[in-house]
């Protein structure tokens, strides 16, 4: 059984929130700018995308034509981060304190 409260946190709405603002300023799908934001990225060497209708391939294929600024792509990577977890989210809240 799918539990959705594994889904349902701050941090899986603060993405959608950032999505559907960027998608709103960009005029694009949320769908063409999850992956025109994939695109941005140099270590993305490939997306492949699960289109189950010709509508669904035809909007996701937009995506090539979707210009995101870099304020845009730092919006959608800050949303999207994942937390840290030990060490890293310990060394990061008392660097310098030492």
């Amino acid at each position: 059984m799918w539990k959705s409260r594994r889904w349902d946190n701050d941090r899986y709405w603060a993405i959608l929130d950032a999505l559907t603002a960027v998608s709103g300023e960009v005029g694009a799908s949320m769908s063409q700018t999850a992956l025109a934001w994939l695109l941005a990225k140099d270590t993305v060497a490939s997306i492949i995308f699960g289109a189950r209708t010709v509508a669904q391939l035809e909007d996701n294929a937009k995506a090539a034509e979707v210009k995101l600024t870099p304020q845009h792509v730092t919006r959608l990577d800050e949303a999207s981060a994942p937390p840290l977890g030990y060490p890293y989210d310990f060394m990061k809240r008392n660097d310098g304190a030492w």
